[in-house]
C-alpha cells in the first residue's frame, strides 16, 4: 500500500455523507479497486464521482491507495474516528444538546437491552 497519513484511532476526520457511505462500504468489502467499489455502491453514481471521492479520502488520510494497477483502496481509519466526525456535526445542529437527539432516536428505534444498559452507564458516569 502507498504511504498515506496515519489517522489516530480517536481523532475526528471531517467526512461528507457520501464519503461515509464509501468508508462503510470499504469496511465491509475490505481492500477494493475503484471498479469493485463502483459495482458494490448502493445507488447509481458516476464512476468518476466515486474515483474523485476515493482520492479525496486518501488525501484526508482515511484510505490508502496501493501502487498496483489497478489500485486497491483500503480503509485505514477506525470506525470511532469516522463516526465521531458525523456525531460532532449532529451535536452542532442540536446546539450541543444531545437529549433531544437521543429522545428522537429512541422514539424511532426500539432499543435493545444492552443499549439501554450502555446508556444508563453513560448517564451514571456523567452525573
Amino acid at each position: 500500500m502507498s504511504k498515506s497519513k496515519t489517522v489516530k484511532k480517536h481523532s475526528f476526520v471531517p467526512l461528507s455523507e457520501g464519503e461515509m457511505e464509501l468508508l462503510d462500504l470499504l469496511w465491509k468489502l475490505g481492500p477494493s479497486t475503484l471498479t469493485g467499489v463502483h459495482r458494490n455502491y448502493s445507488r447509481p453514481i458516476g464512476y468518476t464521482t466515486i474515483q474523485t471521492r476515493l482520492n479525496r479520502m486518501v488525501d484526508k488520510g482515511v484510505l490508502s491507495r496501493s501502487s498496483d494497477y489497478p489500485a486497491q483502496y483500503k480503509a485505514v481509519v477506525a470506525t470511532e474516528a469516522a463516526s465521531g466526525s458525523f456525531f460532532e456535526k449532529v451535536a452542532k445542529i442540536c446546539d450541543g444538546s444531545l437529549a433531544p437527539l437521543i429522545a428522537h432516536l429512541t422514539e424511532k428505534h426500539k432499543l435493545k437491552p444492552d443499549e439501554i444498559a450502555m446508556l444508563k452507564e453513560l448517564i451514571a458516569k456523567h452525573e
